[in-house]
């Protein structure tokens, strides 16, 4: 009797983790750069369930009768790397990855993903999709947090103002025509293995060997030179109309799993109160 209202709880926990995720990728409908999670409901082990019965001579017959699953949790949100459309911004400090110029990869016939890479706070390189920039009081390049932009060689890009273009393929030019450091514009087929760690970065939780490697190092992008976009920004991932359309399907899930809960209570009240008198 007890089963189906503790199928019922882990359903309701369910419903109420996916409810954050999707609440949170609600509230970040307007951040740059931003990647939506995705749940994945997911089953508790399967168990086995059998008849047993006296046969024959006392024998005992066991006879499979199927299988059957206590529950359901949501494991953690998984981002997706689609790329959210471009806003034209004409700041020389904005600059949108164009992951969809990416070529297929042959093997997974999939589209990679680019990253900035900048310093955390820890001193550690992350990677960001938020191409919205700024120059700090020494001239540098920073995320609008006020992480360091690097360059090609992993070190951080004096701009000196926001005189400064940078062409399609990251390479940084001066207001003076002085050709300053390339922006380190990585590459992965792996997007996956990025887990956020809040301020729009990212870290790689994959195998350290799998790095997001530099664009002019990967074979696969060899001829491609259009990776940038000076003047625009990539806007969040979040579907606004299919983000409140699964908010109001989780609620409803929600609510039927409380109503089962709530049909197991009358039940066994009846029980204690009428069953339980004769």
């Amino acid at each position: 009797m007890f089963r189906g209202l503790y199928t019922a709880t882990s359903g309701m926990m369910a419903n109420n983790r996916q409810q954050q995720i999707l609440t949170n990728n609600l509230s970040n409908a307007n951040t740059p750069g931003f990647k939506e999670d995705q749940t994945v409901f997911r089953a508790f082990p399967e168990q086995l369930i059998k008849a047993i019965e006296g046969g024959k001579k006392g024998t005992i017959v066991s006879q499979n009768i199927g299988t059957l699953t206590t529950g359901v949790y949501t494991q953690e949100g998984i981002p997706s790397f689609l790329q959210g459309p471009l806003r034209e911004t004409e700041n020389s400090t904005d600059m949108a990855l164009l992951d969809e110029l990416l070529p297929l990869n042959p093997d997974t016939q999939t589209k990679g993903s680019m990253v900035f890479a900048v310093t955390a706070e820890n001193g550690e390189t992350r990677y960001t999709k938020n191409g919205t920039f700024a120059v700090d009081t020494e001239g540098y390049l920073t995320t609008s947090e006020g992480f360091a932009v690097l360059g090609e060689n992993l070190q951080r890009i004096q701009v000196g103002s926001t005189d400064f273009t940078v062409q399609e393929n990251g390479q940084v030019v001066l207001a003076d025509g002085t050709r300053e450091n390339r922006l380190w514009i990585g590459y992965t087929d792996n997007s996956d293995q990025f887990v956020k760690e809040g301020q729009n970065l990212l870290r790689w939780a994959g195998n350290p060997e799998a790095l997001p490697q530099f664009v002019d190092t990967v074979d696969l992008l060899e001829g491609t030179e259009n990776f940038l976009k000076q003047g625009f920004v990539e806007q969040s991932n979040v579907d606004l109309t299919k983000t409140m359309t699964d908010m109001m399907t989780t609620y409803r899930g929600f609510e039927s799993n409380q109503k089962v809960i709530q049909a197991y209570d009358r039940s066994m009240e009846k029980a204690v109160n009428e069953i339980g008198r004769v």
